[in-house]
């Protein structure tokens, strides 16, 4: 354990005597293809790394549809939030493969990062990195539906390599569209040469001109106001 903790970020920060310490307290648990790891709203007591397979989380809205903020690759950690502020889980974690996942006590987390700057600023890092996701995926319900899922598969592309092993549901969870919206939008990206699909994967072919979707310009006409704030006379900021 020790050793394939030294191989993962934040872990790798550790010294190898404190990363045996935390290798000691650790906690081996498989998970099958759609078994809840844990619920939103309850007392987070653990960080949690992905050995194999894929991990989602989740939040169920009103409506009944299913909205996913994070999808956690092999060995990737997730729940620092909860582990740095020690409330509740925000969101369900799924397994969306057949998984094994590590589990870490928050205490045996906490005391590593106080016995360990390195470890704690990298933990601090990883965290803002996933707020910035969250923050990303909260802006893309204003953009249409060919941007939103261009961005979804460069950013699972990041975790994954050019083969995207979600199915259409999957991505549209994540994208914040309906499954026919996902499916008739991945079809006009296979018609454009763009990708080529398969059951269960995509495979990003241009992943260039996908990124190009991303800087479409305002349509002709559109205003933008500018609004110009002037300090009065002998102000100083600060």
């Amino acid at each position: 354990m020790e050793a394939w903790l030294a191989t993962l970020e934040p872990f790798k920060r550790l010294s190898p005597g404190e990363r045996q310490r935390l290798a000691l307290v650790t906690r081996e648990k498989r998970y099958a293809k759609g078994e809840t790891i844990f619920r939103a709203g309850q007392p987070s007591d653990a960080v949690w790394v992905v050995k194999t397979g894929r991990v989602h989380l989740m939040n169920y809205l009103a409506d009944g549809k299913v909205s996913t903020t994070c999808v956690m690759a092999q060995g990737e950690t997730f729940c620092c939030l909860p582990a740095l502020d020690r409330k509740p889980y925000p969101a369900d974690a799924v397994a969306a493969v057949d998984s094994t996942v590590v589990r870490i006590s928050i205490e045996a987390f906490h005391h590593a990062m106080n016995r360990a700057p390195a470890f704690m600023q990298d933990t601090l890092c990883l965290f803002c990195d996933r707020l910035r996701q969250i923050e990303q995926k909260g802006c893309m319900v204003y953009e249409p539906a060919e941007q939103r899922l261009a961005k979804v598969l460069l950013g699972l592309a990041k975790k994954f390599g050019s083969t995207v092993p979600l199915t259409h549901q999957e991505l549209a969870e994540i994208a914040g569209i309906t499954h026919e919206t996902t499916t008739r939008t991945l079809n006009r990206f296979k018609q454009q040469g763009l990708i080529r699909s398969a059951r269960g994967r995509t495979t990003l072919v241009r992943p260039k001109q996908l990124q190009a979707l991303l800087k479409v310009s305002k349509p002709s006409g559109s205003l933008t106001y500018v609004i110009e704030l002037r300090c009065p006379p002998g102000y100083r900021s600060g």
